[in-house]
């Protein structure tokens, strides 16, 4: 019988042990891993843009975290909003360009994606452009305005 007992306790505390091994690795493998928009998230909001877009948005008020580019903003909302349908295309010397949202894509019509900040055509690419806080953005699709 002491021999009984010892193989039971011996098995029991192996399955303890195995248990434990597994939750543990099961724990640091199916854990999830953050994506930047959760690493985005957690920054901290520093201000509100006012956010127009042809077709999709009319002043939609936007939250924007410290730094954020006119592309991060637009990535940001694409990863929430299936209808904003980002597309983009990197250009050697311009940077990140949009190349496409909400189903219309440059070229089509002679026309192409650019936007205005507060009424003015910015010269740089939206991969460059900072928002700050109230800033007003509209986007449209339209004949290249060089």
């Amino acid at each position: 019988m002491k021999i009984n007992k010892k193989y039971a306790v011996l098995s029991a505390l192996a399955v303890l042990v195995v248990a434990i091994g597994v939750f543990v690795y099961t724990d640091k493998v199916l854990a999830p891993v953050p994506t930047s928009t959760t690493q985005q998230a957690a920054q901290p909001q520093t201000g509100t843009i006012t956010l127009s877009i042809d077709g999709l948005y009319s002043a939609k008020p936007v939250a924007i975290t410290k730094d954020q580019t006119m592309l991060g903003v637009l990535q940001a909302l694409n990863a929430t909003d299936p209808r904003l349908q980002l597309s983009t295309k990197v250009y050697a010397g311009m940077g990140t360009l949009i190349n496409g949202l909400n189903g219309a894509t440059n070229g089509t019509g002679k026309k192409y994606w650019q936007y205005k900040v507060n009424g003015i055509l910015p010269q740089i690419g939206a991969d460059q452009y900072k928002v700050q806080d109230g800033d007003k953005v509209e986007w449209f699709f339209g004949a290249s305005q060089e």
